[in-house]
């Protein structure tokens, strides 16, 4: 995996119009996107854990159910409509330089 900078100057130069000698490859995107989810997991561990102990102590339903149903606190989820509704912490700056990379990787392919 090439060290974060890597990407970040590529997305530097995608983002500007310039068209780079070489583009990120499916692995670097996804690379990218694994250290996203890593932050993101990160910001909402102490706030599941908050959200699972309040459970526990009202008392509102067993431990391990409250444990079960706050594990994935923030993640994205189905709305009412059906429609995914995007999880929680997709704007830390990991998070946004993967949501670009990606589109400028489909982008990059839809042109002749």
């Amino acid at each position: 995996m090439r060290g974060l900078r890597g990407h970040v100057g590529v997305l530097a130069l995608m983002l500007s119009g310039v068209t780079p000698a070489w583009s990120l490859s499916d692995s670097d995107v996804r690379d990218m996107q694994k250290v996203c989810e890593a932050k993101r997991q990160e910001a909402l561990a102490p706030i599941r854990e908050q959200k699972t102990q309040s459970c526990i102590q009202q008392q509102l339903r067993k431990p391990d159910h409250c444990e079960r149903y706050y594990q994935t606190y923030g993640n994205v989820s189905p709305g009412p409509s059906g429609a995914p509704q995007q999880g929680y912490f997709y704007d830390l700056p990991e998070c946004q330089e993967w949501l670009q990379a990606r589109e400028a990787l489909r982008v990059g392919r839809s042109r002749p």
